[in-house]
């Protein structure tokens, strides 16, 4: 894939002109910034509380190592991770040593959930960063029942350069086709996010929405991305628009009650991000989807989705 330079030049003119700060007192002085998001599908401790759910990956020591060497091998600068039960499950796959963990305050709050799935952020020591309050609005049912999303903002010479927010989103309305009650919590969920991205444009900040949205949002059509971008300017780009997922995984057969390998049709996993920080003037776009191979499908239990990064150039 070939990137204009202008690319870059505009990224750089937006990174540099867009509380408590976190991590070392440093800048961004990579010449690059590798942003990743993967849900881990149940990623708990080795003898999680209570009886296992079918449904639920048991995994050995083995397939958690395989997951450590993935993210070894992507290498990312920062990572949104969905399903994780506690830091002692993140630790199984992310070296606390490298990396700095931020979990969603919701976490707190149900420590007495037997198979609990939480969403955070990853971020590369030296990274300096900031904490912002949970984005509790997606849980529009106010019972810490739905995902709240993690938010904070990257710094660069001392400056706020670029807002994150990681989401996990309501499952069970992937498309268009889908009309449950599932749709109308996931309406409510976007309806946040794009208070959310107003505000953003509004105060000039930079942004990328990252994370599992359960919902094919590159579909043709799709009606939950057009109330998104509706009255927004400039509109957001979709990262995943125009390509096709390949992941091949092992994913549970609810009817069947059995492992499975299975390709999905599109992606559910995304990244949003703040046309100002993205060339218009070419349709590529820096993702990459890191695929299993034959032999991680067959020996290990690892997740049903592939892990997704963006690479941005600074």
């Amino acid at each position: 894939m070939t990137i204009p330079p202008a690319y870059y030049l505009l990224l750089l003119w937006m990174i540099i002109t867009s509380g408590q700060v976190i991590g070392a007192v440093s800048e961004l002085k990579a010449k690059s910034l590798t942003l990743t998001t993967w849900n881990l599908n149940w990623l708990a401790e080795d003898k999680p509380r209570g009886k296992p759910r079918s449904s639920i990956p048991l995994r050995k020591p083995s397939d958690y190592q395989a997951m450590a060497e993935i993210i070894n091998a992507i290498s990312p600068d920062v990572m949104a991770f969905q399903e994780v039960a506690n830091r002692l499950s993140i630790s199984k796959v992310i070296p606390l040593s490298k990396y700095q963990i931020e979990f969603s305050n919701r976490k707190d709050t149900n420590n007495d959930e037997i198979w609990p799935q939480f969403v955070g952020f990853a971020i590369r020591k030296g990274i300096e960063y900031r904490r912002h309050p949970d984005l509790q609005q997606l849980d529009v049912w106010n019972n810490q029942y739905l995902r709240y999303g993690v938010d904070i903002s990257l710094f660069q010479q001392g400056k706020p350069s670029l807002r994150l927010l990681a989401v996990h989103l309501k499952s069970g309305c992937y498309s268009n086709r889908h009309r449950n009650k599932n749709c109308t919590v996931l309406k409510k969920q976007f309806e946040v996010l794009k208070n959310w991205i107003a505000k953003r444009q509004e105060q000039q900040q930079s942004f990328i929405i990252l994370g599992d949205f359960n919902r094919r949002l590159a579909n043709k059509g799709d009606n939950f991305w057009k109330k998104l971008t509706a009255g927004l300017s400039p509109d957001p780009i979709l990262a995943t628009k125009g390509i096709t997922s390949q992941c091949r995984s092992q994913a549970y057969n609810k009817r069947k009650r059995t492992w499975e390998e299975r390709q999905y049709p599109g992606f559910i996993d995304h990244f949003i991000i703040d046309s100002r920080i993205h060339n218009k003037n070419t349709t590529e776009v820096p993702l990459s989807e890191h695929l299993y191979t034959e032999q991680q499908l067959k020996q290990y239990q690892l997740s049903d989705h592939c892990p997704l990064s963006i690479m941005l150039k600074l």
